[in-house]
């Protein structure tokens, strides 16, 4: 049996596990840290997303919006740092209503998110004194508002969406959510962590020992011999699994 030591053993490398263990080596100096998958990196769920994010959740309470907001700050970082390698970008998430009866829907749920942090509703009526709409970018998040637009205006609709049907008569724009490449993103977080001492082992967690209530060991299995890692620190990032 092979043995080693770690200050921290992460079980799961999807992108919770690879996102633990890049903060704990590069941002906060812990240095060994074991990652450890019985599949490739980002391989089970992680390479199934959508690779959307949005900071616009209903409530009740704030928590959710608190949450992805840190998130969204956090994930702006690594673009910044990284030259913006997994292409993150800004053009908001869009929901679109024929029914004139769904605007006061429409226009509560942007109160409401509001309300909870997500950023201030503007409205686009086709009234005198109104803020212009921003159409959002292509590419990147830079310079772009947060909150939502409320529109109405059949003109700015038609400008800005003219796709959607000629029937549509509102829309709201949330606008601190977009796209990126969950891949990218997970790749480039891995070899950072990597460069600060981080060690992916393909192997599969079967055991952890423990002592007086306190993590000992974790015992894991590598094709057909097994490693014994002491350590008194476990992250569990293993999804659905």
């Amino acid at each position: 049996m092979g043995t080693s030591t770690a200050e921290v053993v992460v079980c799961g490398a999807g992108i919770a596990g690879i996102a633990a263990a890049y903060h704990l080596s590069v941002r906060h100096g812990v240095k060994k840290v074991v990652l450890v998958d019985e599949a490739p990196p980002l391989s089970l769920t992680s390479d199934k997303s959508t690779e959307c994010y949005r900071n616009w959740w209903p409530g009740p309470g704030d928590a959710m919006v608190r949450l992805t907001n840190r998130s969204i700050d956090l994930m702006e970082e690594l673009a910044r740092e990284s030259g913006n390698r997994f292409h993150m970008n800004r053009r908001g998430y869009l929901f679109a209503t024929a029914d004139p009866s769904r605007i006061q829907a429409f226009e509560r749920a942007a109160g409401e998110a509001a309300g909870l942090g997500a950023g201030p509703v503007r409205l686009h009526r086709g009234q005198k004194g109104e803020t212009p709409h921003l159409p959002a970018p292509a590419q990147g998040f830079e310079g772009q508002p947060t909150g939502s637009d409320l529109i109405t205006d059949q003109r700015v609709i038609r400008r800005n969406f003219p796709y959607l049907s000629d029937r549509t008569v509102a829309v709201v724009h949330p606008r601190r959510c977009g796209w990126l490449s969950a891949q990218q993103f997970g790749m480039y977080m891995l070899e950072q962590a990597r460069e600060h001492g981080t060690v992916f082992l393909q192997a599969r967690l079967e055991k952890v020992d423990t002592s007086g209530g306190r993590i000992e060991a974790v015992l894991l299995r590598e094709g057909n011999r097994d490693i014994r890692i002491s350590t008194p620190g476990l992250g569990n990032a293993a999804g659905p699994f």
